[in-house]
């Protein structure tokens, strides 16, 4: 395989976070890193954490490095999140929820009243973090829940009263698609009228394109490029009208990127494709398919070449209906919310396997510069690796880099979401590289 980079030597990643004393600081329920990283290699489980840094419910402790990687990116506030932290209850769903919808409510109540008090900056910030908060309290929420629909019309009605208040502002929209509309947000590098590059986010198997926003859109602006989201049928709050996963992601890529070339300030020739987690399917598949390459240049972290033969690898592929049913309560919760969101019922845990047949792609159809990003606990996975090898093999683009994040930087785990500066370092100065050629 070409172009393989391990940031520093795997073995001593591997090891850099489990030090005796750490481990002896546990409790005996708690899994060391090593022992997690020997699961890994047999069951991929895209949330196992490598470091415990509060709870020890993984699942949970896993959803809290989520919405701390988003400090860099103004999702969130470090004493509030251990101040919530330090309130939930260890594994319970319900606290969960109880614990962030309080934050995210008095951060809306701060940005309203600073917005009341001429004060636009802080209502801005402030409703970032309530928009993330709220989204953070649905982690563990399942559809039926009574607030599940209200706390997800307050994710995007902070994230659109924050959206006004840059400068220049950042567009909420909504691109037709056949019988619904694929919602998203751009904002601009500045309001010129400047063609720019520009970084287009898909997420994956549980975002929304708020949470694409926290996860690179100020690093995208900072460094020259305009910012893209969109939430694809299955994302977001898509499957509230019936909206699920689709394995033809090249039908809905195709009008996104109608509408990216429409704007102005937008150069034709630099538009980058970001897929993170199922996302890794969603955009090569959408390249592989497709008739007209617009996408210059691509980042997954990581390739899912073949849905299937990676969710067989995955606990509720591997568990029996006996074993899921003994699982911990959160586990329970935000799978079964990803359940859901393939058109099944939410405790059809095991019928997600199933429902990911045909959801593969040709890797040797992509033609453009790609960059693969893995942490390295979860490229421990023998499916991982030996998906990401495919895919890297039969690029043919010389610009082609597969990058292994370390676990000494804490870069480690799905989406290296809990060191994003480390990732969108890699990301844009790759971009940057490949755009110069």
């Amino acid at each position: 395989m070409k172009n393989i980079l391990f940031i520093s030597a795997l073995s001593v990643l591997l090891l850099s976070c489990s030090s005796q004393d750490t481990n002896v600081a546990k409790s005996d329920n708690t899994q060391s890193d090593q022992e997690k990283i020997e699961e890994q290699k047999e069951t991929y489980d895209a949330h196992r954490s490598y470091t415990q840094l509060h709870f020890e419910d993984d699942e949970m402790d896993f959803a809290f490095q989520w919405i701390l990687g988003s400090i860099a990116n103004g999702g969130c506030e470090i004493g509030e999140a251990f101040y919530v932290a330090g309130n939930i209850e260890d594994g319970s769903p319900e606290s969960w929820q109880i614990e962030w919808e309080k934050m995210a409510i008095l951060k809306e109540q701060r940005a309203e009243s600073a917005l009341s008090s001429g004060h636009q900056i802080t209502a801005r910030e402030c409703y970032l973090k309530a928009s993330n908060y709220y989204r953070t309290a649905i982690v563990s929420m399942l559809p039926d829940h009574p607030k599940f629909e209200s706390l997800n019309h307050k994710v995007r009605f902070c994230m659109k009263e924050a959206a006004k208040l840059f400068s220049p502002e950042m567009i909420s929209f909504e691109i037709p698609f056949e019988n619904t509309v694929l919602p998203g947000y751009f904002r601009a590098v500045d309001s010129s009228l400047e063609k720019r590059k520009t970084l287009l986010m898909i997420g994956g198997g549980e975002t929304y394109i708020e949470d694409n926003y926290f996860y690179i859109a100020p690093q995208a602006i900072k460094r020259g490029y305009n910012f893209i989201t969109v939430d694809l049928p299955g994302q977001g709050m898509m499957p509230m009208e019936g909206q699920f996963f689709r394995k033809d992601t090249e039908t809905q890529m195709k009008v996104i990127l109608d509408y990216v070339l429409s704007l102005p300030n937008v150069d034709p020739e630099k538009i980058a494709v970001f897929g993170i987690s199922n996302g890794g399917y969603f955009v090569p598949r959408a390249f592989a398919y497709s008739k007209e390459n617009r996408m210059k240049a691509m980042i997954v972290s990581s390739a899912v070449v073949d849905n299937y033969l990676m969710f067989q690898q995955m606990p509720f592929s591997k568990d029996s209906q006996e074993q899921i049913d003994k699982w911990p309560a959160f586990k329970t919760a935000v799978t079964s919310a990803v359940t859901w969101r393939w058109g099944l019922d939410p405790s059809d845990i095991k019928g997600q396997v199933e429902q990911t047949k045909g959801f593969n792609f040709d890797p040797k159809k992509i033609t453009c510069p790609v960059l693969d990003l893995v942490g390295a606990g979860e490229y421990e996975n023998q499916e991982t690796e030996r998906q990401q090898k495919e895919f890297m093999d039969n690029i043919t683009n010389k610009n082609s880099k597969l990058i292994i994040t370390p676990a000494n930087e804490g870069a480690s785990s799905h989406c290296i979401s809990e060191n994003r500066s480390l990732m969108a370092e890699l990301v844009f100065d790759w971009l940057d590289d490949t755009f110069e050629e």
